[in-house]
C-alpha cells in the first residue's frame, strides 16, 4: 500500500507542476490522501467507523474554506439508505440488507445562473468482508486502503475547492463539491443525489 500511495502522490505532484498554479499544494494533497487511505480508517467501508471519519474530515475541510453546506436541513450531509445484497452474483432479486450512508456537499456561491458539480466518492472496500468482487481469499479481513479508489479523487476535489475559494477570481459558474458515499455499493450516493438533488438539476451545466 505504501508504494502505491507514493506512486499516487508522484502523479499528483507531476500534474500540479504541469499546471503551474501556485494555488495548488503538494503538502495538502499528501495530507488528504495520507489520512483518508490510512489504516486508521480501515478502508472506509460503507457504514463503518472509518467511513464516518472520512465524511467528518471532508465536511470539516469544506467548513474551513467557508463553503455553504448543501446537504439536508442546511447541513453538510445528505443521508440516504438502501437495500443491498452483498453477493453481486445473486440473481434472486432479494435485497434484504438495509444500509446507510451519506453524501458530503459544499457549495461555492458565485451568484451565477449555473453550477458546475465536481465530485468523487470517499468510500472504499473496507476490509473486503462484504465484497464478492475480491477473488483472493487471503485478502478477506485485510485493510483495503484505497489510495487511488478514491482517496486521491477526494483529495482532488478538496484541492480544487481550495483553489476556487482562494484564487482571487470570481468564476462565471457556481461550484457544488460532492463527496459521494456508498459508490462501492453500486453508486448509491450519486443515485441518491440525482433522486433528491439539493439544488435544481436544471441549474447544473456540467
Amino acid at each position: 500500500m505504501k508504494l502505491y500511495l507514493l506512486l499516487v502522490l508522484l502523479i499528483a505532484v507531476a500534474l500540479l507542476q504541469a499546471c503551474g498554479h501556485s494555488h495548488f499544494s503538494e503538502s495538502r494533497l499528501k495530507k488528504h490522501i495520507t489520512y483518508l487511505a490510512s489504516d486508521e480508517l480501515e478502508g472506509r467501508g460503507t457504514q463503518t467507523r472509518g467511513d464516518s471519519l472520512a465524511a467528518i474530515y471532508i465536511a470539516d475541510y469544506f467548513k474551513s474554506l467557508g463553503l455553504v453546506p448543501k446537504g439536508e436541513n442546511k447541513s453538510w450531509y445528505q443521508p440516504f439508505s438502501f437495500k443491498f445484497n452483498h453477493n453481486p452474483w445473486d440473481t434472486t432479486g432479494k435485497y434484504e440488507n438495509t444500509m446507510r450512508s451519506k453524501n458530503v456537499i459544499g457549495f461555492l456561491d458565485n451568484g451565477a445562473k449555473y453550477t458546475v458539480v465536481i465530485g468523487a466518492h470517499y468510500d472504499h472496500m473496507g476490509r473486503g468482508l462484504d465484497s464478492a468482487w475480491i477473488k483472493d481469499k487471503k485478502a478477506y479481513g485485510q485493510i483495503h486502503n484505497g489510495a487511488d479508489d478514491n482517496a486521491s479523487g477526494v483529495a482532488g476535489i478538496l484541492e480544487l475547492a481550495h483553489y476556487f475559494v482562494t484564487n482571487g477570481f470570481k468564476e462565471k459558474n457556481n461550484f457544488l463539491f460532492i463527496a459521494f458515499g456508498a459508490e462501492e455499493m453500486h453508486m448509491r450516493g450519486s443515485i441518491a443525489f440525482c433522486e433528491k438533488p439539493t439544488i435544481k438539476l436544471s441549474s447544473i451545466n456540467y
